[in-house]
C-alpha cells in the first residue's frame, strides 16, 4: 500500500554500502542492533536519490526491548521447569511421549514466532533524516507497514519530551517534528538521545532546538 506523498509500500532499508559508492571519512558504521545512527555509512533505502545522504537513522531505544526479551526468556524456560518438577505436573507426563514432543515443539514454534514479531516491530519501525527529507516507517506486526515523508524545508519546529525516571536514566524520549499546517507531524517514539537528535535536526533547518 503506498505511503503518504507517493512513498512506495515496498519501502526497504538495507544495511550495506552500495557498489561504487565511496566511503566518506565522516561516516559511521551501524549494526543490526543500533537504535541511533548518525551519518551511517552502510544504510541505503529504496527510492533514495543519488545525491541524498542519510544523516540520522532512529529506532526505539534498545532498552525498550527488555520487557519482551524477559517474557521470551521466561517462556523458553517453562518446559524445562515442567520436566524438572515432574511430580507437580504428573498429568502432563501421563501423555504419550510422542504427544509430549510434538506439544513442546509446537510451543517453541509459537515462542519463536513471538520473538520474530517483536524484533520485527522494533527493527523496522524506523525514522530516517536525510539532507532532503524526513521519512517515517511504521510497522505493525509483520503484514502491515506505513511509510510517510516530508521535505526538510517544510519542517517548522522540532522538540522532545522525556517524562519519567526510566526515560531520564536511560536517556530516551519522544522527538516531535512539526511540519507545515497541511503536512502531518512526525514523531520518533522512545528515541535514544532525544536532545542530540533535536539538535541535529534543528541545525539542519537553521533553528534553535526547543526543549
Amino acid at each position: 500500500m503506498p505511503g503518504e506523498n507517493g512513498l512506495s509500500g515496498e519501502f526497504v532499508i538495507s544495511e550495506r554500502i552500495p557498489q561504487g559508492t565511496p566511503e566518506p571519512s565522516h561516516k559511521k558504521s551501524v549494526h543490526f542492533y543500533s537504535s541511533l545512527g548518525i551519518n551511517p555509512d552502510n544504510v541505503v533505502f529504496e527510492n533514495q536519490e543519488g545525491d541524498e545522504e542519510i544523516m540520522l537513522l532512529v529506532r526505539r531505544d534498545l532498552i525498550t526491548n527488555v520487557p519482551w526479551i524477559l517474557t521470551a526468556l521466561i517462556l523458553i524456560f517453562i518446559p524445562p521447569l515442567l520436566f524438572l518438577f515432574n511430580d507437580l505436573f504428573s498429568p502432563f507426563f501421563q501423555i504419550a511421549i510422542q504427544t509430549q514432543v510434538v506439544s513442546v515443539l509446537f510451543y517453541y514454534l509459537v515462542v519463536a514466532g513471538f520473538i520474530l514479531v517483536e524484533f520485527t516491530i522494533w527493527y523496522f519501525n524506523v525514522g530516517l533524516v536525510t539532507n532532503k527529507r524526513i521519512i517515517d516507517l511504521d510497522v505493525s506486526g509483520i503484514l502491515f507497514k506505513h511509510a510517510s515523508e516530508t521535505k526538510i524545508n517544510l519542517i517548522e519546529d522540532v522538540s522532545y519530551s522525556q517524562v519519567g525516571a526510566v526515560r531520564s536514566v536511560f536517556n530516551y524520549g519522544d522527538v516531535l517534528v512539526q511540519t507545515a499546517a497541511t503536512q502531518a507531524n512526525f514523531e520518533f517514539d522512545r528515541a535514544p538521545e532525544p536532545a542530540r537528535i533535536v539538535q541535529i535536526i534543528a541545525e539542519m533547518i537553521g533553528r534553535k532546538p526547543l526543549k
